[in-house]
């Protein structure tokens, strides 16, 4: 009689153990990855990157004052910019030397080919969010990326301040300061520890 909850119970130890090296093995590589020391917890104030990160999701962003991030084209950043050197995140499509420009339609050209923001991770809130799909599409002139500087926009292209905007411009490389890693808390818990890309 006592063999079955004694098979149980090796079972349950077995599962509980294999669960337990997952989640070490998870949290050493997150941690050596992104020393805790560098994460900073931010909520996001608006729609403009949306459906990437939405309006009250919380983010992890790694910030490294010593070691200034410098973007890759797709990443997004976490900058400063404007007279109060307020936090903004935006995506980067632009880096020294790419020819940015206005297509057809609500479209953005980067060297000449349409660009197209990644797929988002988890269930979408396009549905809950006011992405701004009805507005006016951003009219901007052709520019090349100066040295130094980045074009930054936000996905949600008809609902975002960015370098499109006349007196946002480009960013210079020296106001980022730092990249989201990953969404901790979402109002729609499929996006629970979603990487941001």
């Amino acid at each position: 009689m006592s063999e079955a909850p004694s098979k149980y119970r090796t079972w349950l130890l077995l599962l509980v153990g294999a669960g337990l090296v997952v989640a070490g093995l998870f949290a050493y590589e997150f941690f050596y990855r992104y020393p805790i020391w560098t994460l900073h917890a931010f909520v996001i104030p608006s729609s403009s990157v949306c459906p990437t990160v939405c309006k009250g999701e919380r983010i992890l962003v790694e910030m490294r004052g010593e070691e200034p991030y410098v973007p890759k084209r797709d990443d997004v950043v976490v900058f400063e910019h404007g007279p109060d050197q307020l936090n903004y995140i935006k995506r980067v499509i632009g880096i020294p030397g790419d020819i940015v420009a206005p297509g057809s339609g609500n479209t953005i050209l980067v060297n000449g080919s349409p660009w197209q923001p990644p797929p988002g991770c988890g269930k979408s809130l396009l549905s809950v969010e006011k992405v701004g799909d009805n507005a006016a599409p951003v009219d901007f002139k052709e520019i090349r990326v100066p040295p130094g500087q980045i074009f930054v926009i936000g996905d949600n292209l008809n609902n975002s301040f960015d370098s499109r905007i006349e007196h946002f411009d480009p960013v210079t490389l020296d106001k980022v300061r730092g990249r989201p890693v990953m969404i901790y808390w979402s109002s729609e818990s499929s996006r629970f520890g979603c990487p941001i890309r």
